[in-house]
């Protein structure tokens, strides 16, 4: 009996446990020592974004002490090494590590002050694809799982492999897009001056390359697809490579196509929203209405799915249906020779499922 509760509370332990992301957020002065840290023992650290804020006068005081400027989501001054740089080689892919800007980053001869942001990701292995020739399915509607994950090469972040290519494929379902961003790229480069790269990562898209680096790149690089599918491609000349290799980020952009319902037709569709409307004579159940628009939040349609099929505006003791053979002579721009018709009786309307109407007097009489 206790063996069967342990093996329950484990359990269940896994499952509500699967699948873990955590964003954290970590501020602190430019002087003061920021621990990054995740509370899944499993769990290790992505960089997401760094943000330095500098004290007012620095930006008074620019031209006598210059610093480099990068925009993000803010404006921020870095000066000396790149935060995300050492970042990267001190904490990506670890579970715990620290920080302090005005030791690892700056010379001993500047005296900038501010505050520093680290927004981190805590991701447990079954987030994370580090196992090459791998095939990733994105979710659609019909299977909500995870729209985002990661990818790492094996080894990271101690080492990669190389004598081959290690590919992993992303596949999204039609009409959607896939978005990358490099968090971390740390290969072999024979010249560090050279522009040239020795080993190389690929993103490529309908097997053409679409982006090719071997260096870390400030804000980091997202690539957004063409099509519903992309390949990442790790190359390396040499069989063991003490660097870390890289690690992406990868998500959905845009929601997949749905079943459309039975006298539905689109009307207009983006990436955001798609406008559906019934046919003459007809209204979605639900909304009592003939036309309603769905937004794409993130990767999935904001209503329940399937959608049902439009259904007459009128009730059946409204109509009387009357099949009517047509003459070869009526039927020249059709590609049928019996249509039958829905006539309302009270206000001598023609209505048909196509979308023709019309206002007759005697409506039996033209046949």
């Amino acid at each position: 009996m206790f063996l069967f509760l342990w093996i329950l509370i484990f359990g269940y332990f896994r499952l509500t446990n699967s699948g873990y992301v955590e964003i954290v957020e970590a501020i602190g002065c430019h002087s003061c020592n920021l621990l990054l840290t995740c509370r899944h023992l499993t769990s290790i650290i992505a960089i997401l974004e760094v943000d330095f804020y500098p004290d007012l006068f620095v930006e008074e005081s620019a031209e006598e002490n210059p610093v480099e400027s990068l925009r993000g989501n803010g404006s921020q001054l870095f000066a000396g090494l790149y935060p995300r740089d050492v970042l990267n080689q001190r904490c990506s892919g670890l579970n715990h590590c620290s920080f302090v800007y005005s030791e690892d980053c700056l010379d001993r001869n500047n005296s900038v002050t501010g505050n520093v942001t680290v927004k981190y990701a805590c991701i447990t292995e079954d987030r994370i694809k580090k196992y090459c020739n791998s095939v990733i399915v994105l979710p659609t509607h019909q299977n909500r799982d995870t729209s985002e994950g990661f990818i790492h090469n094996p080894g990271y972040p101690r080492f990669y492999s190389g004598h081959k290519e290690c590919r992993w494929a992303i596949k999204g379902a039609p009409q959607q897009r896939i978005r990358v961003a490099i968090l971390d790229i740390s290969l072999i480069v024979d010249n560090v001056g050279s522009q040239d790269c020795t080993d190389v990562l690929e993103i490529r898209d309908s097997g053409q390359v679409i982006h090719s680096s071997c260096r870390q790149q400030h804000p980091p690089t997202e690539i957004i697809s063409a099509t519903e599918s992309i390949e990442v491609v790790l190359s390396s000349r040499h069989e063991f490579n003490p660097r870390r290799g890289f690690l992406i980020r990868y998500s959905i952009v845009g929601c997949s196509d749905i079943d459309i319902p039975q006298d539905v037709y689109v009307v207009y569709r983006n990436y955001n929203s798609m406008v559906l409307s019934c046919c003459v004579g007809y209204q979605f159940p639900d909304t009592g209405t003939r036309t309603r628009t769905i937004s794409c939040l993130g990767a999935f349609w904001n209503t329940s799915l399937p959608l049902l099929d439009c259904q007459s505006e009128y009730t059946q003791s409204d109509f009387y249906y009357q099949c009517v053979d047509f003459f070869s002579d009526y039927v020249h721009v059709f590609s049928w020779k019996k249509i039958c018709i829905v006539l309302l009786v009270h206000e001598n309307l023609l209505i048909n499922k196509f979308g023709l109407y019309g206002v007759i007097q005697n409506p039996i009489s033209i046949f």
